[in-house]
This record gives structure tokens, sequence and C-alpha cells, in this order.
């Protein structure tokens, strides 16, 4: 007691010092009231929101049973988005539910790397677990369209997942596949099998977005929606005629939204792939050089966007400017490894222009993409590309299966049937040559031989790598002779 006095005593003769030190003790005072409050009130003010979030939610889903909503048109705002739930276990193992939850994560990584393509939070979606979810729920609060679901099981060394990818707004199934694995690297299974998921899921997620667009109105489609809607007849059918409403949708596009590189890099595609299928006729040029042009205003806008750089290997592949567009395209697949698109894109550039170990890269990147996603829309050009290099290997039959391949999924793809015209003249058998030249012209009777073998030199760059790719049309006497 006699210190606290005499403390007291002090402080009494320094009048200042106390009055300051008062000062504080009330600022201390005064500012934990305020921070009390204000936290507090934050408090007050999230769980009235939530309520809110809740009720709201709750009403959406009710009117979404009543009526149909424009939630599902595809548009810059409301793009490929989808979200991971967490992987159902058949055990209570706790060790099964620590791999299941580090599959769940890895894939939504994984996910995240795919071009235009939004992926809901791990966090967020980690609320939707259980048995019985409202898928249409789940679409509205997190604000996405796609749902991937799935199980896990392990017995011993061996695991098995069951994923299943469904459009949540309509309830339909768009991709389902079961994975069985050894575990005897558990990271390294984790990281294959999300690899293989996200590569599969990838096509599926592009078509179904083209497919959207295509069926709704043109007039509600923004720029983006209109870019889906222009390839879903690049995509599906592959005729003449769906060049020029492909062209009309992705000049529409670009009005709307001039700085849209996707657009433009889009279009750029559409106006080569035009002139190089003989499509252009008298106009061969103008579409070439509008190609080009539009290619570099999109490069210049958007260096690094994958479907960009992704058209611009195509473009410029396809225009003599080989080394430039592998440049393009290996700076796609660093940016996006799980872009299988542009992957495809390099295999083709690899396949008509390079040698040795570059063709043998070509065939190695095409054989796993058809491995990985085989069901991919992408499957029939990714067929197309690899007869092509496996002809430049001199493989001539499986270049055959491979052509026959295209045919099966896409009968239509009339550079297919030149493939084989090739193929058939190499083997002699003139007469099956001449019927696949046929059947190529009934489709696009603007497309020569003749013009689609000077595209092939333009592509091959040199006549040494055009040689296996012609030879059999000049055998077959489908193609002059110099």
């Amino acid at each position: 007691m006699e210190t606290i006095s005499s403390i007291l005593e002090w402080l009494e003769s320094r009048e200042g010092l106390l009055s300051a030190l008062t000062a504080v003790a009330a600022m201390i005072g005064i500012s934990y009231g305020v921070v009390n409050y204000v936290v507090n009130s934050v408090s007050r003010a999230r769980k009235k929101r939530n309520k809110e979030e809740t009720r709201a939610a709750n009403t959406s889903s009710r009117k979404h049973k009543k009526k149909k909503t424009s939630v599902g048109l595809p548009s810059a705002v409301n793009m490929s988005s989808i979200a991971v739930l967490p992987l159902k276990t058949l055990s209570n193992n706790e060790d099964d539910i620590n791999i299941a939850a580090g599959l769940s994560s890895e894939i939504s990584a994984d996910l995240a790397q795919v071009p235009d393509l939004r992926v809901s939070s791990r966090i967020a979606s980690s609320c939707f677990r259980g048995e019985d979810i409202d898928l249409k729920e789940v679409a509205e609060v997190l604000s996405i369209r796609y749902v991937l679901t799935g199980s896990f099981q392990r017995q011993g060394d061996r695991m098995r997942l069951m994923a299943e990818l469904t459009d949540a707004f309509n309830g339909e199934q768009l991709w389902a596949s079961t994975y069985d694995r050894e575990l005897v690297d558990l990271f390294a299974v984790q990281a294959e099998v999300s690899k293989a998921i996200v590569g599969a899921i990838g096509g599926e997620l592009k078509l179904a977005n083209t497919r959207i667009a295509y069926e709704a109105p043109t007039k509600s489609l923004d720029a983006w929606g209109l870019v889906q809607k222009a390839y879903n007849f690049w995509l599906t059918s592959f005729t003449p005629q769906d060049y020029d409403l492909s062209l009309s949708l992705l000049r529409k596009a670009v009005k709307i939204d001039p700085l849209y590189a996707g657009a433009r890099a889009s279009l750029a595609m559409i106006l080569s792939q035009r002139a190089v299928n003989g499509l252009s006729q008298d106009e061969y040029k103008k579409d070439r050089d509008e190609a080009l042009e539009m290619i570099e205003e999109a490069v210049r806008l958007e260096p690094n966007d994958i479907t960009v750089l992704e058209n611009a290997g195509l473009v410029w592949t396809h225009h003599g400017h080989g080394l430039r567009a592998r440049q393009a395209l290996r700076h796609a697949v660093e940016l996006s490894p799980l872009d299988l698109i542009a992957w495809g894109y390099l295999g083709l550039n690899l396949g008509w222009i390079g040698q040795g170990e570059d063709l043998q890269e070509a065939v190695d990147i095409l054989n796993r993409l058809l491995n990985v996603a085989p069901k991919h829309p992408s499957t029939p050009y990714w067929y197309y590309f690899l007869s092509s290099a496996l002809l430049r290997q001199g493989k001539v039959e499986e270049a055959e299966a491979a052509a026959h391949a295209v045919l099966k999924i896409q009968p239509s793809y009339y550079l297919a049937w030149i493939s084989l015209a090739n193929i058939y003249g190499q083997l002699g058998d003139y007469e099956k040559a001449r019927e696949a030249a046929e059947r190529s012209l009934a489709i696009n009777p603007l497309l020569t031989l003749q013009k689609a073998a000077e595209s092939m030199r333009i592509v091959s760059m040199t006549d040494e790598a055009v040689e296996p790719l012609i030879s059999g049309l000049r055998s077959a006497g489908l193609i002059d002779s110099n």
C-alpha cells in the first residue's frame, strides 16, 4: 500500500504527465469501445446478409422450378463455369477421406488452368457434401453452370474413382468415366488422374457451350456467345456452308466488341480455313490477307491469350509461317499445359513441317491426346493430323487406319478423303484412290485435288516435307506430275 501511495503522490506532483496518462487511458477506452461497436455491427450485418442470401437462394430455387430463365445463355459474364464437389468416400477410413479430398483439390487446381473456364473456389464448393445435393441449388448459390461430382473407393493398394460431369441447369449428364489405378505413388496417381479428368471434360465443356449457343437466338448473344455459336458449325459438321454461317457470326462479334481479341482470332482462323480449303475461289488473296491482318491485331491486343495463340498458330501454319506458328503454340502450351486444342495444333505443325525428333514428337503428342480424351470434339482433326505425320514417317498402313478413324467420326471431313486418295495411290490401288477423290469433291467441289496439293506445299514449306502427302495423288493421276 505504501508503495502505491508513493506512486500516486509522485504522479500528483507532475500534473502534466498525469494529464497525458489520463488522456491516453481515455483514448484507449474510446478506441476499445469503437472497435467493439464496429466488430459487433459487422457481425450483425453478416448474419443478416447470410439470412437474406439464404432466403433469396431458396426463393430463386423455387422460381427456377416454375419457369425457364436466361441464366444459361452463354455470355462474357456467364461463360463456362464449374464447381468440383467433394468426392464421396465409400468408407469412413480417415486415409480414404484425405485421399479423396486431395483428389478434389488437384482437379480444381488443374481445371483453373483451362482457358475461359471459371472454377468455383474449393472452400465454397466444399459446403456441398453428402448424398442428397440439389445441383440447381449448387449452380445458383455458386453462380456456376457445370458440376463435377464423383466417388472414391480404395481396396488395399488399388483405388477406383468415378467422375461425372453434369449440366446443373437441366440435369443432363455430359460425361462420366471410371478410373482404376494402383496406389504405388499417391501424389503421382492424384496428378495423373486429375489431368486425365480435366483433359476429358475440357472438350465436353467446349462442345456444351457451343451447343447451348447454337440453340439460343442469335440476337440474344453477346460477342462471346456469338463466338461459341460460330464454333458449333466448325466442331460438328465441317461443310462448306458452315464457313459462311461462322463468318457472319464472327463478324458480328467483332463489330459488337472490337477489342475482343478472341473474336478477331477466331475470325482470322475461319477466313484462313476458307482460303486454304478452296472456298474463297477468286478471293483467296483477299481472305488470306484479311486473316493475317486480323490475327496480327488479335496478338497485339492479347499476346498471352490462349485462344489467340491457338488460332495464330493455326493461321500462320497454313500460310507458310510455320516456325513463327510453332513458337506461338509452344508459348500456348507453356501457359496452359492442359489446353488440348493448343497441343493438337502443335501436333499439326510438327507433323507437317518437323523433321526427325520434331516429327516423332508430333506422333507422340497426337497419340497422347487421343488416349487421354478420345471423345474430345477435336478428335477427328487429331486423327487427320496423325495420319499426315505417319505418312511422313513412311507408315502408310497406320496412316490409312488414322484416316478411316477420322471419317468414322466425321464423314463429311473431305480432307480425310483426300488423304485416303493419296494413301491408296501410294499402295497402288488407283481405283480406290479415284473413289476417295470423288467423295471429297462431292462434299466440297471447290477444293480440287490440285488446289489441295498446292495448299499442302505452302504448309509444308519444303518439297521434301510435302512429297509423302501428295505422291500417291500424282501416281494415281489425280494431280499434275510436276
